[in-house]
């Protein structure tokens, strides 16, 4: 089979799930052609794994993007696809008008949320385009979030594939010095990662610094754009370890940084599977979590700690547990990397994509 593999953009930390997918189906038999925002850094990974695969640095600059489409078609034509697999949204808004022309060739869309709503119209150009015969949603909480907004025979359209992940990407990453923060060697350090928004939940992790219960010296890390804002820094201001709470902005070292610390907190009121959280169960940190979705999927008992939605004092009582007990805290991250590799890793990705391809194919 011939497959066009259509990714986003970003840093390598953002597309290695994706690369690695691609790359694991073509070590299986396909013969696969990637596509997407391709900087200098993936492409130099991409080439490190295997280089003979055929990559190309293309995506649309504007919602419909006239001379993406007719780079795209080309492709379609020139290398005999037989099915394409959109893993971008805004891409599959181009692609999709493209595939209008070509009723053979299968199409494969990526879903990673609970935003999908069949009352929404721009929803018809993109992930709930007639064009499409396959919604991947990457948890159990977006499967089923996804099957609900189909109706009739569409409904088998959804399929649930989780999104893998492997600790061997980080084996090299080196922890974080947080020393040079000025952060004291033994402290106890909580990291927590997104780009701020209301969904994020970014206000109840600052206001558990508040309800800490701990003889320990506990620092918060917050990595993410628009993480200064004035209501957070009131937040921060007020809280009885204010001095103790560092705001870094958008980082291209979050690998690195949650290597360094002792758990990862995510706080989310909505999550679809939680990028961040996979990776820091990937470099072995035990997770704190709110029940916000798919991402409660990723972990067990063993793992991790969930807690209610908007829980300042429950997210508090969580991190408290973890600071207080070592052997716990190191013991729930070496078993957070395990459930990575076991349950939600790239192989069974991999193995679980090629098998819808092949289902398709046959329809």
């Amino acid at each position: 089979m011939n497959v066009l593999f259509v990714i986003g953009g970003g840093n390598l930390n953002a597309q290695i799930a994706q690369v690695a997918l691609f790359l694991g189906l073509k070590n299986k038999g396909c013969t696969i052609y990637l596509i997407g925002g391709i900087n200098e850094e993936v492409a130099k990974y991409i080439t490190s794994q295997d280089n003979t695969v055929f990559f190309q640095d293309l995506y649309p600059k504007k919602k419909i993007d006239a001379d993406y489409q007719d780079k795209f078609e080309s492709l379609l034509n020139k290398f005999n696809i037989d099915l394409v697999h959109f893993v971008s949204g805004k891409a599959s808004r181009s692609g999709l008008i493209v595939l209008k022309k070509y009723p053979k060739i299968k199409s494969v869309v990526y879903f990673g949320s609970a935003s999908l709503h069949w009352y929404d119209p721009s929803s018809y150009l993109t992930y709930l385009h007639p064009r499409i015969n396959a919604i991947i949603g990457n948890s159990d909480f977006v499967y089923s979030h996804v099957k609900k907004q189909l109706f009739g025979a569409n409904k088998q359209k959804a399929i649930r594939i989780f999104k893998g992940y492997s600790s061997d990407w980080f084996k090299d990453i080196i922890p974080f010095d947080f020393t040079t923060l000025g952060i004291p060697k033994d402290a106890i350090i909580v990291c927590s990662v997104g780009n701020h928004r209301k969904v994020k939940g970014t206000k109840y992790f600052l206001e558990s610094s508040y309800f800490l219960n701990s003889t320990k010296e506990i620092h918060y890390i917050l990595i993410g754009n628009n993480t200064d804002t004035p209501k957070l820094k009131k937040i921060i201001d007020n809280s009885p370890i204010s001095n103790k709470i560092h705001i870094l902005g958008h980082r291209n070292d979050v690998a690195s940084l949650m290597a360094g610390a002792d758990m990862y907190a995510q706080t989310s009121l909505s999550e679809g599977f939680g990028r961040a959280i996979s990776e820091a169960m990937s470099v072995g940190k035990p997770i704190v979590m709110t029940n916000a979705g798919g991402c409660t999927e990723l972990i067990d008992e063993n793992s991790g700690i969930v807690v209610p939605l908007k829980d300042s004092i429950g997210i508090a009582k969580a991190i408290s547990s973890l600071a207080n007990n070592d052997k716990l805290r190191i013991q729930m991250g070496e078993n957070a990397k395990d459930r990575i590799n076991n349950v939600y890793s790239i192989d069974r990705t991999v193995s679980e994509t090629l098998a819808l391809y092949k289902k398709l194919l046959k329809q």
